[in-house]
C-alpha cells in the first residue's frame, strides 16, 4: 500500500529550510519512550491522528510522565524556540556581522550536523548495513539538487531582508504542487490553490514593501535566486518522494545517502568559492564561528524536536505549532532587526496575507485527514 507515515506531512516545513528530502531530521535515540516505529500511524484518538494513544494513558519525555498533553507542550515549545532560535542566529549572522559572505560556509556547516545525526541515526537503528534500495544515480542526482539550493537560498539574503526572504521560501508550495501536477500526477483540493495564491499575493505585498523601503535598489537578484532555489527545493521533495514511493526506501535511506552526499559536494563547493578566507573569517571575526555553530545546531534540534512532535501528536497538530512558528519568525525579524525593513502598510499586509495563506494550507492537511 501507498506509504502513509506521518513524515508525509513535514515536507514543507523541512525542505524551506532543507536537508533529507521528506522528514525534518533523522530520528536518533527516541525522546518518547512510546514512540511510533517507522511506518506505524500514531494512534491517537482522533481522526487526524491526534489525541492520546488509545492503549498508552501518559508519554515520558526526558524520563518524566507528563501525559500526552504536557508531552505535546514539551515539544510544541522546543520547536517553536529552537526553530525561532536558528531563524535568529540566522539573520544576525546575515545582517549584522561585517561584510559577511560565506554562504557556502553557512550551508556546510548545517549539513555537516545532519550528516552526522543520519549517520549516527542510522547506527543506532541497525539500518546502516542494510542494502539501498533506491538508485545510488537518483540520490546522487537529489543530493546534487539538494546542495545547490541549500546555499543560492541563503545567497539571496544579500539582496533581500529576513521577512521577505523567509516568506518567499514558504512558497515552496507552489512550486510542489506545479512539480507534482506535472510529473507525478498528484491532485490537490481547492484548499490547496487557495493557500497559494495566498501565498502568491503575500509575497507581492512583501516585495512592494521593499520597493518602499528601499527606494532605488535593485532587488532583481534576490528573487531570481529565491525562485530557482525554491524550484530546485520543490524537484528535490519530489525526488524524495519518488525514492521513497516508487523505490520504497525508507526515510533514514533517503536522509542518510543526500545528507552524505550532499555534504561533499557543499564542500567542494565551499572550498572553491569561500575558500580559506572563510576560515579565517570565522574564526577572527567577533561572533561569527558562535553563531555559526547555534545557527547549526539549533537549526538540527528544532527539526528533531519536529519530528518528534509529528510522531507523537499526529500531522495536523504539529504542521498547526509549524504556522505558529513560521509567522513568529516573521514578527521577529521585524522587532529584533529594523534596520533593513522599516514597517509599513505593504508589509502589514503581507504578514496577514501570509498567516492566512498558512491557515488554509493546514486547513488542507486537516480535511486530507479526515478523508
Amino acid at each position: 500500500r501507498r506509504d502513509r507515515r506521518p513524515s508525509r506531512d513535514m515536507s514543507a516545513e523541512v525542505n524551506a529550510k532543507g536537508y533529507g528530502g521528506t522528514d525534518s531530521s533523522p530520528a536518533l535515540e527516541p525522546l518518547l519512550k512510546s514512540d511510533a516505529k517507522e511506518g506505524v500511524e500514531p494512534s491517537g484518538a482522533g481522526s487526524d491522528g491526534s489525541g492520546p494513544p488509545k492503549d498508552d494513558p501518559g508519554d515520558v519525555i526526558f524520563g518524566l510522565k507528563l501525559g500526552f498533553d504536557g508531552v505535546f507542550a514539551v515539544l510544541a515549545l522546543l520547536t517553536v524556540v529552537l526553530i525561532s532560535a536558528s531563524c535568529y542566529f540566522e539573520e544576525w549572522m546575515y545582517k549584522r556581522l561585517p561584510n559577511f559572505n560565506y554562504f557556502w560556509t553557512v550551508a556546510c556547516a548545517e549539513l555537516a550536523v545532519f550528516t552526522v545525526a543520519s549517520v549516527a541515526g542510522a547506527v543506532a537503528t541497525g539500518t546502516i548495513a542494510q542494502p539501498r534500495r533506491a538508485p545510488i544515480l537518483k540520490y546522487l542526482l537529489q543530493a546534487t539538487v539538494m546542495a545547490v539550493y541549500a546555499a543560492i537560498a541563503k545567497i539571496a539574503y544579500k539582496y533581500l531582508n529576513y521577512a521577505t526572504g523567509t516568506v518567499l521560501r514558504s512558497t515552496k508550495l507552489v512550486f510542489v504542487m506545479a512539480i507534482s501536477v506535472a510529473w507525478l500526477g498528484r491532485r490537490y483540493s481547492a484548499w490547496d490553490y487557495a493557500a497559494a495564491v495566498g501565498m502568491i499575493i503575500s509575497v507581492a505585498c512583501f516585495g512592494l514593501g521593499e520597493a518602499h523601503a528601499d527606494k532605488g535598489q535593485d532587488h532583481t537578484w534576490g528573487y531570481v535566486l529565491s525562485v530557482l532555489g525554491l524550484g530546485l527545493a520543490a524537484l528535490q521533495t519530489n525526488m524524495a518522494d519518488n525514492a521513497m514511493r516508487d523505490h520504497g526506501a525508507t526515510s533514514l535511506e533517503n536522509m542518510l545517502y543526500v545528507n552524505g552526499l550532499g555534504f561533499w559536494i557543499v564542500l567542494v563547493f565551499a572550498a572553491v568559492v569561500d575558500g580559506e578566507a572563510a576560515i579565517d573569517y570565522m574564526l577572527h571575526t567577533e561572533n561569527a564561528l558562535t553563531l555559526l555553530i547555534a545557527r547549526s545546531l539549533t537549526f538540527y534540534l528544532g527539526a528533531f524536536a519536529f519530528t518528534e512532535l509529528t510522531r507523537h501528536s499526529g500531522a495536523a497538530p504539529a504542521t498547526s505549532v509549524a504556522t505558529a512558528r513560521k509567522a513568529l519568525t516573521v514578527m521577529l525579524s521585524f522587532v529584533a532587526f529594523p534596520d533593513d525593513k522599516p514597517f509599513s502598510g505593504w508589509f502589514l499586509a503581507g504578514i496577514l496575507t501570509f498567516i492566512a495563506a498558512i491557515g488554509l494550507e493546514l486547513k488542507s492537511r486537516i480535511e486530507k485527514k479526515r478523508r
